[in-house]
């Protein structure tokens, strides 16, 4: 199964691709403070393998200390740490992150949506997880995780198998919104991002979304311009759940990854996800019906 849900699976799919590593692990995330994870990266260091990171050094509203906490709690696994490459921590004197979510050994991948922390794994958060063998996907986002490690550019292949930012994920997302029949879309940001909103908004009534009851002033404007043009907009209570997946879902191919639809992410952050179909497009539908029932 390679498709999880949270916060049903918790850290175990990540775990099991650490523990599986022969060689090495490599792992490019925004936030990494999940003690299970760390147990598990301190388990892999000391049997041997190589064990690398990348994290954003600035996270968005998390204090110095905490940022702190987590480098002194990485390191203590053995693990070498990088912060993340100042191109993309600014970007035309703007603040982007490294926002992407995945973890590789040499043979396996976990993409997602989830941050490596408690509230995404197994407690608060509505997540999507994927893990693959798939060795294009393997070699692409290992030659990304390599690419920023050495701070060079990413390799032109990587942005055909992967949804990647910055580059060529907000063509690949609007391609998705735009395939034809209805599509489901949640996301804990909605913009602004021209382009996404008025895609979504071309969709009229085959479009329903699903963002938090917490979005912000802009956001509601976002809101209020799609429902205005007939698209089906409901907000999620933070409890029990609280929306911070990014996953779009249509009849014939599904998005899910560490993407929100706004220009920052699109076009200024590290980010990675995955174009999916077959049985995942089914788990989707069918967990994007039960949240839809919980809105309002």
């Amino acid at each position: 199964m390679p498709l999880y849900i949270e916060p049903i699976a918790g850290p175990a799919p990540i775990i099991q691709v650490i523990q599986s590593a022969r060689r090495e692990i490599s792992a490019g995330v925004y936030y990494l403070a999940d003690r299970p994870i760390l147990a598990a990266l301190k388990a892999a260091h000391a049997r041997g393998v190589d064990v690398r990171v990348i994290i954003e050094g600035k996270p968005y509203g998390i204090r110095p200390w905490m940022v702190r906490k987590e480098e002194t709690a990485i390191k203590a696994t053995g693990a070498t740490l990088h912060l993340a490459p100042y191109r993309f921590t600014s970007h035309g004197g703007r603040y982007a992150f490294q926002h992407s979510k995945y973890l590789c050994s040499g043979h396996e991948c976990e993409i997602g949506t989830a941050n490596f922390d408690w509230s995404a794994l197994g407690h608060k958060n509505r997540e999507y997880l994927y893990v693959t063998s798939n060795t294009q996907v393997v070699n692409a986002a290992n030659a990304v995780f390599n690419a920023d490690w050495n701070n060079q550019r990413t390799p032109a292949y990587a942005h055909r198998v992967l949804v990647l930012s910055p580059g060529t994920s907000a063509a690949q997302i609007i391609s998705v919104i735009n395939q034809q029949e209805p599509v489901d879309i949640e996301s804990e940001e909605l913009g602004p991002y021209a382009p996404t909103l008025d895609a979504i908004a071309a969709k009229g009534a085959l479009a329903r979304v699903i963002l938090p009851a917490s979005i912000n002033t802009t956001g509601k404007r976002d809101v209020a311009f799609l429902r205005s043009h007939g698209v089906q907009v409901r907000l999620m209570p933070k409890s029990p759940v609280y929306m911070h997946a990014k996953m779009i879902v249509g009849s014939h191919i599904a998005f899910v990854g560490s993407e929100n639809f706004s220009q920052t992410s699109l076009q200024a952050n590290r980010e990675m996800g995955l174009l999916l179909n077959g049985r995942d497009i089914g788990e989707l539908q069918t967990q994007f019906n039960k949240d839809w029932a919980i809105t309002r």
